[in-house]
């Protein structure tokens, strides 16, 4: 009997540590970075304010003359509110991260 409870413990217990978090490939929407939602969310005092950001995609982002292709899918460059907006309407993009200092560690 008590071998029986241990074995229904052990496979309860091997089922329900079973990962349920998706890769960022199969998320239905772009992973956005607090920083950057912060800053697109928070009044404009200029127009021309830009943010350094990181873009990781799907495929190629060519048509965007404002990213720098960095290596495979990842992209940098400074954009604007209108190009941020612009970018999150891309469903090739998985994911937006901001700040000067995550830019130079990649």
């Amino acid at each position: 009997m008590k071998k029986l409870l241990l074995t229904i413990w052990i496979g309860l217990f091997i089922f329900a540590c079973v990962p349920t978090n998706r890769p960022l490939e199969q998320k239905p929407t772009i992973s956005v970075d607090p920083f950057v939602q912060n800053w697109l969310e928070k009044p404009a005092s200029l127009t021309s304010e830009q943010m350094a950001i990181l873009v990781i995609s799907k495929a190629p982002l060519k048509e965007y003359s404002f990213l720098k292709h960095a290596k495979g899918n990842y992209y940098t460059g400074h954009v604007t509110r209108d190009q941020l907006q612009l970018l999150l309407k891309d469903k090739r993009i998985l994911r937006i991260s901001g700040g000067e200092q995550k830019l130079h560690q990649k």
